[in-house]
């Protein structure tokens, strides 16, 4: 279904380069553009070929990636033999940019960044507090572990827990009973649904508090409200974008960025005319329809379809559409613009609360315990 939310936002801004703008402006022409995909079934052993089958029969002037950073390792590889620059439109995986492609350019920010956002607003609201980190022992999230780890001693804070756990996890409890005696005041979960729902489970049961906790992945999903109803109350999470993220031409001003695309209410339209009007759209939406109009922007920027030319106009591209902003690292086409988002759980809403330029509400910082919550007590800003 993630792929397909993509798929659908790449639609979407297909739709609305060709219909509304009438193309791209290529060499004084108005130059329509084709979306021509395959279903790659989540397999790495088909990857390979549809890639090649794109470049060699279908000649496609730019590659986007497939979903996810295991089937991108095996598509890069591809590209780069054909000299053909690609797009990780959602594949975030650092191990992407220590490969040394030459034709690589990242859409979404690192996943070692997850948690970048949310130690930034600790250190302005509470500069002495304690963190404790915990992830799964998988490669992803191992990365988002160390990086909270490595931002957190940049930003002076200190960590007083950090530690990891099997991918096949049962009970919490007794990494709780050691978490809980280091008197943590920010504890962050590096997880997937299934574990993070788990965590989220046990906390309340041991009445772990702390005056912020978040749960990554889990903690973003709109069946985490739905289970845990108000328990759920002032929890995190970094996410790529929400429908409630306020990047727009005023901000993208403020940030010295250049803002290309519709508005988020125009994007939101474009969506629901390909998905149907009861679908929602998820970041993944949001991070297809910004690839596609990026593309188009460097191509109109470069004039050009020549590969070595576009991936030098991606290098200096600063530009900002719903998704936020894009800006990559010319060495190795890594995203250092798009910022991760911190969403909270507020009187049943993911409000966007971090960074500021995104933010719909303010932060609750601490949040209420689980006892309060019990009684009722919602997450709610200071005015």
């Amino acid at each position: 279904m993630t792929g397909q939310q993509g798929l659908w936002g790449m639609s979407a801004a297909v739709n609305y380069i060709n219909n509304i703008k009438g193309g791209i402006d290529l060499c004084g022409k108005k130059v329509k553009i084709e979306l021509k995909y395959y279903d790659d079934q989540s397999s790495k052993d088909l990857v390979p070929s549809l890639y090649e089958r794109l470049i060699t029969v279908d000649k496609v002037d730019i590659v986007l990636g497939p979903y996810g950073s295991p089937l991108t390792l095996t598509a890069a590889p591809v590209a780069e033999k054909y000299s053909k620059v690609i797009i990780s439109w959602m594949a975030n995986s650092d191990k992407l940019i220590q490969q040394g492609f030459k034709y690589f350019v990242m859409v979404p920010a690192l996943a070692s960044t997850l948690w970048k956002a949310a130690l930034e607003m600790v250190k302005q609201l509470d500069p002495g507090a304690a963190i404790a980190i915990l992830h799964k022992e998988d490669e992803f999230n191992t990365m988002v572990a160390n990086g909270a780890k490595n931002y957190s001693s940049q930003l002076g804070l200190k960590i007083v827990y950090f530690r990891s756990y099997p991918t096949d996890i049962s009970d919490f409890t007794p990494i709780f009973y050691e978490l809980a005696a280091a008197k943590p005041d920010v504890i962050l979960i590096c997880s997937h649904e299934k574990d993070g729902m788990l965590a989220m489970q046990q906390l309340i049961q041991m009445k772990v508090n702390a005056k912020l906790i978040g749960i990554a992945v889990a903690a973003s999903l709109p069946d985490f409200y739905n289970n845990f109803k108000n328990m759920a109350e002032g929890l995190i999470d970094g996410t790529h974008w929400t429908p409630y993220a306020k990047w727009s031409p005023e901000v993208a001003k403020q940030l010295g960025y250049e803002w290309i695309g519709p508005t988020q209410e125009e994007f939101l339209s474009l969506f629901h005319e390909v998905a149907g009007p009861d679908k929602s759209p998820s970041y993944h939406a949001a991070a297809g329809f910004a690839a596609i109009l990026i593309v188009a922007r460097a191509i109109e920027t470069a004039q050009s379809l020549e590969q070595s030319v576009l991936r030098q106009t991606f290098n200096n591209l600063k530009v900002m559409t719903i998704y936020g902003p894009f800006q990559i690292d010319p060495a190795t086409g890594a995203q250092k613009g798009h910022t991760i988002v911190v969403g909270q759980w507020q009187a049943g809403k993911f409000n966007i609360v971090w960074p500021p330029g995104a933010a719909n509400s303010k932060p609750v910082y601490p949040i209420p315990t689980w006892d309060e919550k019990a009684g009722g007590a919602l997450a709610t800003p200071k005015p």
